[in-house]
């Protein structure tokens, strides 16, 4: 499959923003939703959907050592596409991302990508056609300078919302977990998903927004959760 990029990072936006986290039960999903519906308006663009990520790193995993270690700069490098939420059928767009975090301000850059979703959905991590990434990532100050790969896989339904006085951007992102690694890196494991789900609230803000403060009633809890780090240590079964 031929692959070219006609967009250079030069040429593309990059947004700052700061992200507040909460986890919930997985089965208050719904509740939350519909919560959510009569305080704040639906995203008018990506309203919901099923997300994946193919996440690349290192074979000594220097990018995922950033979050364990709790580094002050964090990286991730990831191909992102979307499908339906019912049918969960695959469009065809994907996008080429580099997530910066700076302490608690959160930087991304994104760019489409050559390949489709489609195509994304079904392929092996070790096909040769993913390791184009690092080729359209040269000059990118924040990617290793050894090689990276792609390593596994991140799935999950996202809902979103937008609060209306703050402009906050609001997910709730529920059955999270991995449906493929590459075995090159990984042990196989089986397709999971974990029995929580993640609220995140990301703009240009320091705490959440008045209106949804009444939130904790269903059950979320402030926590710094991240989803490829979660994934990670299931399938390895370990904790650091």
């Amino acid at each position: 499959m031929a692959i070219d990029i006609q967009v250079t990072w030069a040429e593309t936006g990059r947004r700052e923003r700061r992200e507040i986290k909460f986890v919930f039960d997985r089965a208050a999903a719904g509740r939350l939703v519909a919560w959510l519906s009569g305080r704040c308006l639906s995203d008018p663009e990506f309203p919901e959907g099923i997300v994946s990520s193919i996440y690349y790193d290192t074979r000594n995993w220097t990018l995922l050592e950033e979050k364990t270690n709790s580094d002050y700069l964090k990286t991730k490098i990831r191909v992102r596409w979307y499908a339906d939420i019912e049918t969960g059928e695959p469009g065809e767009a994907s996008f080429l991302e580099v997530k910066r975090k700076e302490g608690g301000l959160s930087r991304k850059t994104r760019i489409p990508f050559a390949l489709s979703g489609r195509w994304l959905a079904n392929a092996a991590l070790n096909d040769s056609e993913l390791l184009v990434v690092r080729h359209h990532l040269r000059g990118h100050a924040a990617v290793p300078a050894e090689p990276i790969f792609p390593a596994f896989v991140v799935r999950y339904k996202r809902v979103r919302f937008v609060e209306p006085i703050t402009g906050a951007r609001l997910c709730v992102d529920w059955d999270i977990g991995s449906p493929r690694v590459n075995a090159q890196l990984l042990p196989a494991v089986q397709s999971f998903v974990f029995p929580f789900g993640v609220f995140e609230a990301k703009g240009d803000i320091e705490e959440l927004p008045p209106v949804l403060h009444a939130m904790t009633a269903l059950g979320c809890r402030k926590e710094a959760v991240s989803k490829y780090l979660a994934c990670y240590r299931h399938i390895l079964r370990r904790d650091f």
